[in-house]
């Protein structure tokens, strides 16, 4: 997010049971004095935010958990990519790369309109829907894509490894695109990039997995790692608050939507001990399900310009 930072170490010791990201539980990338304890391993597989070592490397505090064959990775490329493309097609075809009145430092809003951008006219009488999946993938400037991809990369590998590559997947389209259609109902005349929805659905998720193994995490690290997260909502909301140009429906939308589809798709350590599962997976599905029609129905009950 363009006004969200990093997840500090809080981990305690090496954690076992480690997936490759897609669940297989083949143990992933691991570097020099990366060695897993597999006696220390919580159940279920749970691992901390980053890996607490003495002398941390930069790929530890940058990247936490880095492994190449990740969506993560794939997708922080292919935002680096179309942000470049981006800068060269305002470069070429519009106004410039880099224009006086953009202060994240990057192309015009017709050049990102002509990319895709969120555009509520376009998206409700035009029908372009696909506006709200292109958009995930466009950023404003240069400030805001490294902000973006320092959180992105400094928490998403860790879910990943947590609950899986395709459970990383979906909630980051299902909330970033359930982002972007709040921010188009309630912004009608904002030209909205950026995959902060997307990033906060990530938080929203990880509050619901918490939630769900409350009794099966450290007690120490569950309690900081609430904290910090509930600090970053808070510090997001309050920045969010003071600026004009920082979509907060964005990340609003993709928070709630991000819990709702997390009590899916995180996680439970110890599926055997929660008598509740099914129902939650269940209401996740539903949930999602009634927020896309809400959304989609007050697209076209409010008037926009």
């Amino acid at each position: 997010m363009a006004n969200i930072h990093g997840l500090g170490d809080f981990g305690q010791g090496y954690y076992g049971a480690i997936g490759d990201g897609a669940g297989n539980g083949n143990g992933g990338w691991q570097g020099p004095g990366y060695g897993l304890d597999q006696e220390a391993g919580v159940v279920g597989g749970h691992l901390p935010l980053t890996r607490r070592t003495m002398l941390p490397d930069l790929i530890d505090l940058f990247a936490p958990w880095f492994f190449i064959r990740s969506f993560t990775f794939f997708i922080t490329c292919v935002e680096i990519a179309i942000f470049l493309v981006s800068m060269y097609v305002g470069q070429v075809y519009f106004d410039g790369a880099l224009v006086k009145n953009n202060e994240m430092g990057g192309p015009s809003e017709e050049t990102l309109l002509f990319m895709g951008a969120v555009s509520t006219p376009l998206i409700k009488n035009s029908y372009q829907f696909w506006r709200l999946i292109t958009s995930l993938f466009l950023h404003a400037g240069i400030l805001h894509i490294t902000s973006n991809l320092l959180f992105f990369s400094q928490c998403a590998y860790t879910f990943e490894r947590r609950w899986g590559r395709y459970s990383v997947i979906l909630i980051f389209f299902i909330s970033g695109i359930a982002g972007n259609m709040l921010s188009a109902i309630g912004n009608p005349d904002m030209t909205a990039v950026g995959a902060s929805g997307a990033l906060a659905g990530l938080l929203g998720a990880d509050l619901v997995y918490i939630y769900l193994n409350w009794n099966f995490i450290p007690a120490r690290e569950a309690h900081v790692e609430l904290c910090v997260v509930c600090m970053i909502i808070l510090l997001n909301a309050m920045i969010g608050g003071s600026k004009s140009n920082i979509d907060n429906l964005a990340h609003f939308g993709g928070l709630v939507e991000g819990g709702i589809c997390g009590f899916s798709l995180v996680k439970i350590l110890v599926p055997d001990q929660e008598p509740n599962k099914d129902a939650f997976r269940r209401g996740g599905v539903i949930g999602t399900v009634a927020v896309y029609s809400l959304f989609f129905i007050a697209l076209y009950a409010f008037p926009s310009a």
